[in-house]
C-alpha cells in the first residue's frame, strides 16, 4: 500500500484536489515520485528501487514524463528522471485529461488555488519590472501583441504545436475556443517530445490566431522575440486567463503584461455600431447612458476610457468606420500610469 500522506506532502497535492487522486494518479506513479524523494534517478534505478523489469521501469518513466510528473535531465543512456510538482502536473491534467470530471465547486477551488499559486511565482519578477529593474522582453506572456505582430511571429517560426489554453481549462468562465496556444520552435519541440499538442502548418497558425481574433481573444508574447527567440504566443481572454488576472491581483496593468498601444477615438467617425464595447475586455468602451441619431436611428453612444486599455486591438480591427486607432506608448508611460 501506498503512503499516500506522503507522497501528497511531497508532491504538493493540495487538499482541494485530494479526494480526486485515485483520478489523476496511478499507484505505481506514485511509488515512482515517493522512489525520486532523494534526486533524480536513472530508469535502471527505478527499476531497482520499485522491483521492475526493466521494460516497465522505462514504460513507467516514460509515462509519467510525458503526464508532466517527471521531469528528465540528461541524455541517454544516462538520463535521469526527478520529480516535477502538482503544480507542474495540473497544466497536463486540466487540458488532457479528465478534469471535468470535477464538480464544478472542487475545480472552481481548485483553479483558485492555482491562481494563487502563480501569482505567487511571478510576484517577484512583477515587481522587478514594475520598478525599472529589469529590462522589458522575454517570456510568452510578456507584453501584449496586435494580431499583425503574432502572424509575423508564427510566420518566422519552423515548427508550430497548437495546444489547449490551460487557464481557459481550469477557469471556464466564457466559450470562447480552447485550442489556441501556439508553441514555436524549440517550445514545440519540447511539447512534441512529451507527445503534446499537434503539428500544424504556419497557414494553418495564421488561421487560428485570425479566428482567436474574431472570437474576442487577445495575444501575448515576447515583443523582442528577434533577440530573444521565439516561444509561444497566448490567446487570451480577461475572465480566465492569468496574466490578466495575476495582473489586478498585483496592481502591475499596462507593464505586465506589458501595453505598447492605446487605441485613440475618434468620436465623430464613430457608427456607434458597439462593436468596440463589445469586444473590450476592460470596459475601456462603454455605452455611457446616452443616445444620438444616426442614419435615421436612435443609437446608444460610446464612451472611451483610456486608462483601462491594455492596447489589445481588438477594438481597432473590427470597427467598420476605422474611428479606433491603435497609437505606441513607451514603458515609462505605462509606469507612470501604474506610480499616479
Amino acid at each position: 500500500m501506498t503512503d499516500r500522506r506522503t507522497f501528497y506532502q511531497q508532491f504538493g497535492v493540495w487538499p482541494v484536489a485530494r479526494p480526486y487522486a485515485g483520478l489523476m494518479f496511478g499507484e505505481d506513479e506514485i511509488r515512482l515520485v515517493l522512489a525520486l524523494a532523494e534526486g533524480p534517478l536513472t530508469a535502471e534505478q527505478i527499476a531497482t528501487a520499485l522491483d521492475l523489469a526493466p521494460a516497465a521501469s522505462s514504460a513507467l518513466a516514460e509515462r509519467a514524463y510525458r503526464r508532466l510528473l517527471v521531469d528528465r535531465e540528461g541524455q541517454d543512456p544516462d538520463t535521469r528522471y526527478r520529480a516535477a510538482d502538482f503544480y507542474t502536473f495540473l497544466d497536463h491534467f486540466l487540458k488532457y485529461e479528465n478534469w471535468d470530471d470535477l464538480p464544478l465547486e472542487d475545480r472552481r477551488a481548485i483553479d483558485a488555488q492555482y491562481l494563487a499559486e502563480f501569482v505567487d511565482r511571478v510576484r517577484d519578477d512583477v515587481a522587478l519590472k514594475m520598478a525599472g529593474g529589469e529590462p522589458a522582453g522575454g517570456g510568452h506572456n510578456d507584453a501584449v501583441l496586435l494580431l499583425h505582430e503574432a502572424e509575423a511571429m508564427v510566420r518566422a517560426a519552423g515548427e508550430i504545436a497548437i495546444q489547449p489554453c490551460n487557464c481557459r481549462r481550469a477557469g471556464q468562465y466564457c466559450d470562447r475556443p480552447v485550442e489556441t496556444c501556439i508553441w514555436m520552435d524549440e517550445a514545440a519541440r519540447e511539447a512534441q517530445a512529451r507527445g503534446h499538442g499537434r503539428t500544424v502548418s504556419t497557414e494553418e497558425a495564421v488561421a487560428l490566431l485570425r479566428a482567436a481574433d474574431r472570437a474576442g481573444l487577445m495575444h501575448t508574447g515576447d515583443s523582442e522575440w528577434q533577440a530573444n527567440g521565439l516561444g509561444a504566443i497566448c490567446n487570451c481572454c480577461a475572465c480566465d486567463c492569468y496574466p490578466f488576472r495575476a495582473a489586478e491581483a498585483l496592481g502591475s496593468k499596462g507593464v505586465w503584461p506589458r501595453s505598447r498601444y492605446l487605441a485613440t477615438y475618434d468620436v465623430e467617425r464613430c457608427s456607434l455600431c458597439g462593436a468596440c464595447v463589445r469586444r473590450c475586455h476592460f470596459r475601456a468602451f462603454y455605452h455611457d447612458g446616452a443616445t444620438r441619431e444616426v442614419e435615421g436611428k436612435e443609437r446608444k453612444t460610446v464612451a472611451f476610457d483610456p486608462e483601462k486599455c491594455w492596447g489589445c486591438g481588438l477594438c481597432a480591427n473590427t470597427c467598420p468606420a476605422g474611428a479606433i486607432v491603435m497609437e505606441t506608448v513607451s514603458l515609462s508611460t505605462n509606469e507612470e500610469r501604474i506610480n499616479e
